[in-house]
Order: C-alpha cells, then structure tokens, then sequence
C-alpha cells in the first residue's frame, strides 16, 4: 500500500463498530512491522463532524503519527469505530484531510449480542446506573427523539440504533468502494490468522509478517467490585493512554492485575424476552444490510446474515 497522503496522517481506519472487536484487530494490525499506529487507538479526531461541529487543525491529527516509524512504513493506522455512524459529514471530512486514497475497515457483529455487549461496556465506564436492567435502558432508549443523539453526551443510550448498521453503511460504501473492507466479529474470533491475513493483504502489505497467528484480545468488557476503585482506574487509563499504547505489553500486564483485584465477570443477565424483541427489531435492518453487502459484492455472509439463523448469546 502506498502512503497517498502525508505522512504524518493515517492512509488506513478502522471506523466500526463499537464492541465488535476492533481494538483486538488494531493491536494486531500494530504487531506488523510494516503498520504504524496512531498513539492512541481512537484519536476521535473526524467524531466532531457527526455532531455538526469544527475539526481542530490538522497539525493535531498528525500529533498521533509523530513516531519515526510513522513516516517510514507504508501503512499508517488509527481505530476510532464511533466514526461509522458518522453519516457524510464526518466521511467528507476524512477524505478532504486524508486524501482520496484512504482505505476503511468496518467490523460488523451480531447485532443483538452486541447490544448487550455495548450496555454492559457503558455500565463499567459508569455512564448509566449499575442497577439499570437491560429492558429499563432499552426504553429509556426508545424515549429519545432521533434528534437527541446530536447531542455526543446520548452516544451511551445507542444500544439499538448502532446495531441498525443498514442505517449507516451506505454512505461508506459509496465513498470508498472497494477501498472499503467489510469484516465480521465472529471471524475475527474464530479464524484470526485468516482474517489477518486478508487485511494485509488488502493493504498490500506481507501476510507473512505477523509475529503471532491469533489476534490480541483487548478490550474486552469486565465489571468491577468496587465503584470508586473502577472511576480511578478509568481516570488513570485515559491519562496514560498515549504512554501505555506505545508499551502494550507493559498494559496487559497491569489490566491483568487490576482485573486481579476489582474485576469481576461482566455477564448480563439479559433475559430471553428481551434479545427475542431486538431480534424482532433487527430482522429488517439486517435483510437490508444482506441486500448492500451482496450488492457489493460480499457473498460470504454470518449466519445472522445469510438467513441461516442468528447466533446470539444467551
């Protein structure tokens, strides 16, 4: 892959989805010796344009890329998934700051297992009530007018529209065509190696490259024992990210250790009636994401795509 922009900015995103495995992809994609990543993961830099709002000048964009390795491999990488639902703004604005040349990753999952995944994630960043149920924040949800997510402070009450991915994918695919990869979740678990290797390929960069076949398994969501103890640990981890991206192996060592101390299994207790009505919601959304994708060519689908029947946690 060649630059096709500056070189202090990012010639390659990962733009979605939230809770679909993009961190992991990101820390694999950074084991490359021929990817250099952003400082940090999100640099959140395009999210103002889905709120109607300014971009800080492009000096601080390349801030992420200052690294020497940045300007000397061929692969430039920053992940801020909030990016896809974004709509044409925020799309315009990547490509008026990075060029035309830019490519995109997109991670779908299971929409319904990624509601829960999303809920319980906003509950360990204490974003909602600890003792908020699954059926509470999805009416609580549903009472927001479509306007209200504008507004960046709603972006927790997006359980359910950030599953609607037909909503949001269109506008992507007509920018970047077949600069655009459309990956799922359940692969980036279950065939790692694979994955990772048509990505880099698509990059055009050697499959072959990799230190490791599995992908690293970041970011996953956990609940804690201690609330006070938690918002301390998030405070620090948002300080220090910039520090501790650079040193991945020095925070998984420390995650592990807090984990040790305050974490405890982050498992819902999401019940049956509940995942069946997403369900029900989301069956026309996904016929439609099934009609874009084959459209553009993708035939390989999920099974929660290809009509052979969803695979949702319970």
């Amino acid at each position: 892959m060649t630059g096709g922009g500056v070189s202090r900015r990012a010639n390659a995103i990962i733009a979605g989805v939230n809770k679909a495995g993009t961190t992991s992809l990101f820390v694999s994609l950074q084991s490359h010796p021929q990817v250099a990543t952003s400082s940090v993961k999100e640099t959140r830099y395009f999210l103002p344009a889905r709120y109607g709002q300014p971009l800080e000048p492009a000096s601080v964009y390349e801030s992420y890329f200052a690294s020497s390795s940045a300007s000397d491999r061929p692969v430039r990488l920053e992940a801020t998934p909030s990016y896809f639902y974004g709509g044409d703004g925020l799309i315009g604005k990547i490509v008026e700051v990075l060029g035309p040349d830019v490519r995109v990753m997109v991670v779908l999952r299971e929409p319904v297992s990624r509601f829960v995944s999303f809920f319980s994630f906003q509950k360990t960043r204490l974003r909602i009530p600890e003792t908020m149920t699954a059926a509470e924040y999805l009416a609580a949800a549903d009472r927001l007018a479509p306007t209200a997510f504008a507004d960046p402070d709603n972006e927790r009450w997006f359980g359910f529209l950030g599953g609607c991915y037909a909503d949001f994918l269109p506008p992507w695919q007509e920018a970047f065509g077949p600069r655009l990869r459309v990956l799922f979740f359940e692969d980036v678990m279950r065939e790692p190696a694979t994955v990772l290797r048509g990505v880099a390929t698509w990059l055009a960069i050697d499959p072959d490259e990799f230190p490791a076949s599995e992908l690293s398994s970041e970011n996953r969501t956990t609940g804690f024992r201690l609330r006070g103890f938690q918002r301390l640990a998030l405070a620090i981890n948002d300080r220090f990210e910039r520090f501790l991206r650079r040193h991945p192996h020095l925070k998984r060592r420390l995650r592990e250790a807090y984990y040790r101390v305050n974490g405890r299994a982050a498992r819902e207790a999401v019940p049956d009636e509940v995942r069946d009505e997403l369900a029900a919601r989301y069956q026309e959304p996904n016929a439609r994401l099934a009609a874009q994708l084959r459209d553009a060519g993708v035939t390989d689908l999920p099974d929660w795509l290809s009509g052979k029947g969803a695979a949702i946690d319970r």
